[in-house]
């Protein structure tokens, strides 16, 4: 199909092309070989009149028409899925779908994990691109750049439909032989404590604990900031460090890592774990089927912490 001269087809090549900034690449994603990869790219720049991507030492980056396409040939791309979508009958074990996924360690580590391990069975024609936070999550479901996003309701965009998934709270940890954090008795004396921090993204998104602290009390000491909650239980062995963890995390990790989990002598904010999708997807039934799973997943995860 063509539309003013232009084979609709590759705006497939365009979408992976821009995504991967590196045609090999976009040709694995789209199992085709390089040369018709090569060549498809050969085609979109006769067309746009415009290199879309060019070298800079080892990397290809996009012109400024290339980064203005970006997101237009995602929701072209998004909107036919959806509206095809909507004409066949949907079967899980016979689907084949690829989703990218965002999603921080915490929501990766204690949910998403068995969510995946079922649909393995459940669906197995599915693949799914986790990525890590980005500085603005909502951006990049916004951009098409990824199918779902999973994080607390305050990263989401406000555009798109969303769907709570489970509750958690929060605790101190600490290393398991750390008996400073028996004498923390209010919140100053915890504050003043040597604390490993947890920012997200390449900016340091800051965390829902990061955020209601700052802004309720002195500032913490803090020793080490890290990019990943995974990476927290490393930087507190066999030091005097503490930590603020998710509950159901720090009750995970203590099974891998001698930990030493406490209270905190304040109160936190609720935090709530959500997905949310584009609007544009909201009769894609392979979307509708994934949220569903992973609320029944929540349900059970609740039923297991209960």
């Amino acid at each position: 199909m063509h539309f003013n001269g232009l084979d609709l087809n590759l705006i497939v090549a365009l979408d992976a092309i821009l995504t991967e900034r590196n045609v090999t690449r976009a040709a694995e994603k789209l199992n085709i070989s390089q040369p018709g990869m090569s060549g498809a790219l050969n085609r979109l720049r006769q067309y746009f009149n415009d290199d879309l991507l060019t070298q800079n030492g080892k990397q290809m980056i996009p012109t400024p028409l290339g980064a203005a396409l970006s997101v237009p040939a995602k929701e072209i791309l998004a909107t036919v899925r959806s509206r095809l979508a909507v004409q066949t009958r949907f079967l899980p074990q016979e689907a084949r779908r690829s989703f990218t996924v965002m999603v921080s360690d915490y929501a990766a580590t204690i949910f998403l994990a068995n969510v995946l391990r079922a649909l393995s069975v459940e669906a197995p024609g599915m693949t799914f691109d986790l990525h890590q936070y980005a500085d603005l999550p909502s951006e990049a479901l916004e951009a098409g750049r990824i199918d779902v996003l999973l994080g607390p309701q305050q990263a989401l965009s406000q555009n798109h439909p969303f769907k709570p998934l489970f509750a958690d709270d929060f605790v101190g940890v600490a290393c398991a032989d750390n008996d400073a954090v028996d004498n923390v008795t209010d919140i100053e004396a915890f504050l003043a404590m040597r604390h490993v921090l947890v920012r997200l993204g390449g900016s340091g998104l800051p965390t829902t604990d990061a955020t209601f602290l700052e802004r309720s009390f002195s500032p913490r000491r803090i020793e080490v900031i890290v990019p990943s909650w995974s990476l927290v239980p490393h930087y507190l062995m066999g030091t005097q460090r503490i930590a603020i963890f998710h509950r159901r995390l720090a009750h995970d990790y203590a099974r891998h890592f001698p930990l030493r989990i406490f209270e905190i002598p304040t109160t936190l904010p609720a935090f709530e774990e959500c997905v949310q999708w584009r609007a544009s997807s909201r009769g894609d039934p392979a979307i509708q089927w994934l949220v569903e799973r992973m609320e029944t997943h929540a349900r059970m995860l609740d039923t297991v912490s209960a």
